[in-house]
C-alpha cells in the first residue's frame, strides 16, 4: 500500500509539500499540485481520514441532532443534509432525541455530537426552549437550527413561514365553501406548530369563519395518537365539512379512517394535509397539502454551518414560501 513517502518521492517534492497539498494549509506551487496529483493517482494513494484529521484538527464530520426518526419530513430534511455534506466531502453523525422528556435530556444528545469532536453541528429542534438554544450557541458557535425561528440568532436558524402556510390552508378551505372547518394539529408546545396554527385561526377570523373551538384537537404526529385525535373528532357528534391536518401522516389516517366510517372524501369531508411529502401525491384519494420546502430549508442550513465550521463561502439560498397544493381530497 502507497504511502506519502511514497508519493512525495514519485513527484519529487518534499514529505511536507504533500502533507499541505492534502490538508490545503499553506501554498503548494501549481506545477507541484499537478505531479502530486499524478503521483497519487499512479499509485493509487488514498489519504488516511484519521491522519488528515490530526493535520488540520478537523474531524470533517457534522452531527445532525433529530427529535425522532419517523416520518417522512425528517426523512427529507435528512436527505438534503447528506447531499449537501457528500458535495464537500463531509460526513455526518446522528443524534436521535427521540424519549428525551426534558431540555436537559435533549442537550445531552447535543453533548454527545460535540463529544466525538464534529466540527459543527444542525438541530432540528421545534419544541425547545430558546434560551437553551442561546446557551449552547454561546458555547458552541457552529450551531444551526432548523425548523426553529430564533430572532436573537437569526442568521444561524432555517425555518418556513408556518404562520403564512396556516393562512394558506384556511384561504384554500374558505374559498371552496366549507363552512365548519375541524383542526388536529401537531404538538402546541413547538414552535411551527403553534405558528401554522396561529395563522389558521386568524385567517378564518379575518374571513368572518371564526373555528368552533370544540374541533380542534391537540395531536402529535405518531400514528396511535393520530387514530386517537381523528377518533375523538368522530365521536364528539360535532358536524364538519372539511378537516386540516397539521402533517400528511395525519392526513393520510384521516383518509382512511374517514372512508372506514362511510364518509366520502371529498364530497362528505375535504381532508388537507401540510408538507406535501413523498406519499401525499400517492394518497387515495390524492391528498391536497400545503407544500413547504423542506429540503430547501435543509440545505441552506447545511451551507451554513459549513461556512462557519470550514470558512467556506456558500452561497446561502433564500428559503422559499409555502404553497398550497391542490388534488382530489378537496373539491
Amino acid at each position: 500500500m502507497a504511502t506519502i513517502k511514497d508519493v512525495a518521492k514519485l513527484a519529487e517534492v518534499g514529505v511536507g509539500t504533500v502533507s499541505r497539498s492534502l490538508s490545503g494549509n499553506g501554498g503548494v506551487s501549481a506545477k507541484a499540485q499537478q505531479r502530486i496529483s499524478q503521483a497519487m493517482h499512479q499509485l493509487n494513494y488514498r489519504p488516511n481520514s484519521f491522519a488528515r484529521a490530526l493535520s488540520t484538527q478537523r474531524s470533517n464530520i457534522i452531527g445532525v441532532w433529530l427529535p425522532s426518526l419517523s416520518g417522512s419530513f425528517y426523512q427529507h430534511i435528512l436527505h438534503a443534509i447528506e447531499l449537501e455534506l457528500r458535495r464537500h466531502d463531509k460526513h455526518l453523525i446522528l443524534a436521535n432525541a427521540e424519549g428525551a422528556g426534558s431540555n436537559e435530556a435533549c442537550l445531552q444528545h447535543l453533548d454527545y455530537l460535540i463529544r466525538r469532536d464534529c466540527d459543527g453541528v444542525l438541530m432540528v429542534c421545534p419544541e425547545m426552549a430558546v434560551s437553551d438554544l442561546l446557551s449552547a450557541q454561546a458555547s458552541y458557535p457552529p450551531l444551526v437550527f432548523i425548523n426553529h425561528s430564533v430572532d436573537l440568532l437569526s442568521a444561524e436558524s432555517f425555518s418556513v413561514d408556518h404562520y403564512l402556510g396556516g393562512k394558506l390552508a384556511a384561504a384554500a378551505l374558505l374559498k371552496q365553501g366549507h363552512q365548519n372547518i375541524a383542526c388536529i394539529t401537531g404538538r402546541l408546545s413547538a414552535q411551527d406548530a403553534q405558528q401554522r396554527q396561529q395563522g389558521f385561526v386568524n385567517e378564518l377570523a379575518r374571513q368572518d369563519r371564526p373555528i368552533n373551538p370544540r374541533l380542534v384537537i391537540e395531536g402529535s404526529f405518531d400514528f396511535e395518537e393520530c387514530r386517537a385525535a381523528i377518533h375523538q373528532l368522530l365521536s364528539s357528534g360535532l358536524a364538519f365539512d372539511a378537516l386540516f391536518c397539521g402533517n400528511d401522516k395525519v392526513a393520510l389516517v384521516a383518509l382512511s379512517m374517514l372512508q372506514s366510517a362511510g364518509i366520502k372524501v371529498p364530497q362528505q369531508v375535504a381532508v388537507l394535509g401540510y408538507d406535501n411529502v413523498d406519499f401525499a401525491a400517492y394518497a387515495s384519494p390524492p391528498l391536497s397539502t400545503i407544500s413547504i420546502p423542506i429540503e430547501q430549508m435543509a440545505s441552506a442550513a447545511c451551507r451554513r454551518v459549513l461556512n462557519m465550521a470550514y470558512d467556506l463561502q456558500l452561497t446561502i439560498p433564500k428559503v422559499e414560501s409555502p404553497r398550497f397544493i391542490a388534488r382530489a381530497s378537496t373539491p
